[in-house]
């Protein structure tokens, strides 16, 4: 693959750097992530470590004693019996992410009672296991029942404050409320550090259980659905099931790994593929 970088935003976020001891893992700046030029299957033929390490609370990179993740062709089963992620060993910037994801209930996942729960986190920057002991900073677009789509930002005000950031609309109506609800008319909104924008449609009573209803145009527990994230520069786009659920600007930093989340419940990741814009 032709590789080209995001040199414009070398220099640029110095203070996310990855310490001198995890050189081996791949890009130390923003001047070497790739910019997608062509098709990149992330997965296949079940080998994970190609384009993945795997990253578990508690156990840290490359060590998966419980099995958490294994693979069957372009699928990754994730147990959910640990909090981590699988992430990518390369920084990309400038892509078309699309993947398909199920629920997939089973005897080991940690978590019964709140909904089911997974996600994509991009931008993904500094140090593995940062946030909760499971996942690097970085920006989500959430896998969760009745609400995939919102967008998280998962920042650290304390180590690194206003590093990650982004603007986007929300409803008027919601503006400044725990649930504020993207509306690609509404009102300007920035969210620093940590923060939230739901997909339009959610349930304004929505709840974090088991038993919260799906969202409209949600697939039934078991069957696939489809989960899309567009970035071009600093600006980034999520669809879900063909509809757009959010969309954000001014997204700092605008390049990182991938991280595909194991957030206690069972959920497959298939057909994880990287498309240039």
């Amino acid at each position: 693959m032709k590789m080209l970088t995001c040199s414009f935003l070398s220099g640029l976020f110095a203070a996310t750097l990855l310490p001198a001891s995890a050189a081996t893992v791949g890009p130390l700046s923003a001047a070497e992530a790739e910019k997608v030029t062509e098709r990149i299957e992330l997965l296949t033929d079940g080998n994970i470590a190609k384009h993945w390490y795997t990253w578990l609370k508690g156990e840290g990179r490359a060590s998966d004693t419980n099995k958490v993740f294994t693979a069957e062709g372009s699928t990754l089963k994730v147990s959910g019996k640990v909090m981590g992620c699988v992430t990518t060993r390369k920084a990309y910037c400038d892509y078309r992410l699309s993947l398909e994801y199920r629920f997939v209930d089973n005897d080991v996942q940690f978590n019964k009672k709140d909904a089911r729960d997974g996600g994509i986190l991009f931008h993904s920057t500094g140090e593995d296991g940062v946030f909760w002991g499971a996942w690097m900073n970085s920006f989500e677009c959430n896998i969760i029942q009745g609400a995939t789509g919102d967008l998280i930002v998962v920042g650290d005000e304390k180590r690194k404050p206003g590093v990650y950031r982004c603007k986007g609309r929300v409803d008027p109506a919601t503006r400044g409320k725990e649930s504020q609800l993207w509306s690609p008319d509404g009102d300007v909104v920035e969210i620093v550090n940590t923060g939230r924008i739901r997909r339009p449609d959610v349930n304004p009573e929505w709840k974090n259980l088991i038993s919260e209803p799906l969202s409209p145009n949600e697939k039934p527990i078991g069957e696939w659905n489809k989960v899309e994230v567009v970035c071009n520069g600093d600006k980034a786009e999520f669809f879900f099931n063909g509809m757009k659920t959010g969309e954000y600007w001014d997204l700092s930093p605008s390049y990182g790994r991938i991280q595909l989340q194991s957030e206690g419940f069972g959920i497959e990741y298939r057909n994880i593929v990287l498309s240039p814009l």
